[in-house]
């Protein structure tokens, strides 16, 4: 840890009564898992400037399990592990497992939500259906929050295609996806990203990380980057702080470093 980032941590650890945000929590994105926050840097990122690695959450049957049993640190982040093939709605139902695990050893303490790609619809549609579960802020990553066409074409091929190629290594998991390929289809009032955008949204703090639209291979052709704006929801316009980098869809240092900046901006506010 540089001396910069050791005087921060220190200067945040002696003022209790100025933290927004004790604890924070990763989604990852479809077909990812936990690992792609460590693989990308972004929990050493975190860890530098005072959030602490807690460990990964997941469930077991039923139960949500840590792989660190030590609660104790002051500001923690935990990576949840996501049954992502599923449709959004239960995987809200996995986060509200892991919310009320973590507001079991946490009372009363700031939670932040950072989502990537569907991730962050995950964390948007939980905090939609909980307006009570009083979260500081969601932060979303490459998230599809007006759809996206690929999964307007990887529900088509699952449909249509898929009965040719059955057995073959994957098809398997396409087949689980058709759900969560219609909750993000876009240009819908009949799915879930449909209803989700014209419902009233909690009063907290809101954060987009865009990928910006470039003529090169470096951008994301995943999700749209207008898709990927809370501004453009309808019913969150004007209401996101949004930071526009050039990178592809998956998570990397970039990320790291404008969460970094929204954590400790969230002291001052």
């Amino acid at each position: 840890m540089t001396k910069i980032n050791a005087l921060v941590c220190l200067l945040v650890c002696s003022l209790p009564s100025m933290v927004y945000a004790d604890t924070v929590l990763l989604l990852h994105g479809y077909l990812g898992s936990s690992l792609e926050w460590q693989r990308s840097s972004i929990v050493e990122q975190l860890d530098d400037v005072g959030w602490l690695n807690a460990g990964v959450l997941h469930i077991n049957e039923d139960r949500v399990m840590a792989s660190n049993e030590n609660h104790n640190y002051t500001r923690r982040i935990y990576s949840l592990e996501l049954t992502s093939e599923k449709p959004i709605d239960a995987q809200v139902k996995q986060l509200d497992q892991y919310i009320e695990y973590v507001r079991h050893w946490h009372v009363d303490e700031q939670i932040i939500l950072i989502g990537h790609s569907a991730g962050g619809i995950v964390a948007r549609s939980y905090m939609v259906n909980k307006p009570n579960a009083d979260l500081t802020a969601l932060v979303t990553i490459a998230s599809p929050h007006l759809g996206t066409k690929n999964a307007e074409l990887a529900q088509t091929v699952s449909e249509n295609l898929l009965v040719w190629v059955d057995g073959l290594p994957g098809v398997e998991k396409i087949y689980r996806s058709q759900g969560l390929f219609f909750d993000l289809m876009p240009n819908r009032s009949d799915n879930l990203i449909g209803w989700l955008n014209h419902q009233p949204h909690p009063q907290a703090k809101y954060f987009s990380i865009v990928r910006k639209e470039t003529d090169d291979a470096m951008q994301d052709f995943v999700v749209p980057s207008a898709s990927q704006d809370m501004n453009e929801v309808y019913a969150l316009r004007g209401r996101s702080k949004t930071y526009s980098i050039k990178s592809m869809h998956s998570l990397s240092f970039k990320d790291g470093e404008i969460i970094k900046k929204i954590l400790m901006d969230l002291y001052t506010i």
